[in-house]
């Protein structure tokens, strides 16, 4: 018989956090959940007569918890996290255009929720962390495809740098106190529950104007693009499988990439309209962005993930989503 597992998991009502515990309670999981967002229950499809009922607390069934507050503030719920067997620690903010405004944004939620996540998990001795850090650490990579261990790694955007800050203590916990971590670095994940992102922004304005759709930058950024249930079986599947080292680091993309103008004519092919583009210029979107965004998943791949959508299904798949929410 299968042993039930106690799992923590931080940002668990964002988008790619509320596809994750969806499927561990599929599993049979008993899951935990803290995030600062109660606006997202119903990604959790918790009621919202179900309030928080006792200390920040809401208790939603025998094998689900959730927790609403920062990660900032998860020390005083420890006597709600007793005898966890893994962590998945996916808060963070995640929003570049907005850390550009706000430059100390990712250091409070990103470098000190990680920080106060880590003394969590060291104070419990809990010995397994899966985190999700970002292709964003890697910058303007002159490796293409970019591989996990590129031996120069230059972020360009604050929350890129936050990340890769995150993996630097992710790294020194695992040697200094024996945890057991994995860290992915996706690219740019999409689909059920996504609430900001292109194919967000494209849609919102179609929505105002059907006949002239503004695209960021050139229209050539070129990207690789997935779907979050290929995302999620990885966060699940590759630690289950991989047992050597430490400390592991994969990322998680796409076999193929999309420039942003391709990636328009989808969305604008999928609901049925046929507007005039009209691009801002420049090689990227905002300041931070990264004109392409192309990784090697071979590791990820050698470790037995395997993609069910490409791009352009991907793609379909959350503008469909999106459009009949």
């Amino acid at each position: 018989m299968k042993k039930e597992k106690k799992i923590l998991v931080t940002g668990n009502a964002g988008f790619i956090g509320s596809n994750l515990t969806e499927r561990l309670l599929k599993q049979g999981n008993r899951v935990i959940g803290i995030d600062n967002d109660i606006k997202k229950r119903g990604n959790l499809n918790i009621p919202e007569e179900i309030r928080v009922q006792k200390n920040g607390v809401s208790f939603i069934s025998k094998k689900f918890t959730m927790i609403w507050d920062d990660i900032n503030s998860i020390e005083r719920y420890k006597d709600y996290l007793n005898d966890i067997d893994v962590v998945y620690h996916l808060a963070a903010s995640a929003d570049i255009r907005r850390s550009f405004l706000e430059p100390t944004l990712d250091l409070y939620n990103n470098v000190n929720g990680t920080s106060a996540v880590l003394e969590l998990i060291r104070k419990k001795g809990i010995k397994k962390l899966i985190f999700s850090s970002s292709s964003a650490v890697y910058g303007i990579s002159p490796i293409v495809p970019t591989p996990e261990n590129i031996p120069d790694i230059r972020p360009i955007s604050l929350y890129g740098a936050s990340k890769f800050a995150n993996e630097a203590f992710i790294h020194a916990y695992s040697d200094l106190y024996g945890i057991k971590a994995w860290m992915f670095r996706f690219a740019n994940v999409i689909g059920k529950n996504e609430h900001r992102g292109v194919i967000f922004d494209l849609l919102k304005k179609l929505n105002t104007n059907q006949k002239t759709l503004e695209i960021l930058g050139d229209g050539k950024q070129e990207k690789s693009f997935f779907d979050v249930s290929d995302c999620v079986d990885g966060l699940i599947g590759i630690p289950q499988r991989d047992k050597n080292k430490s400390v592991e680091v994969y990322n998680l993309g796409n076999t193929e990439t999309i420039r942003i103008k391709e990636l328009a004519e989808i969305v604008c092919d999928e609901i049925g309209v046929n507007p005039k583009f009209k691009f801002t210029g420049g090689d990227r979107g905002w300041p931070g962005d990264a004109p392409f965004t192309i990784l090697s998943i071979k590791k990820a791949q050698e470790a037995g993930w395997k993609l069910n959508y490409n791009v352009e299904k991907a793609i379909r798949r959350t503008v469909r989503w999106m459009f009949e929410k």
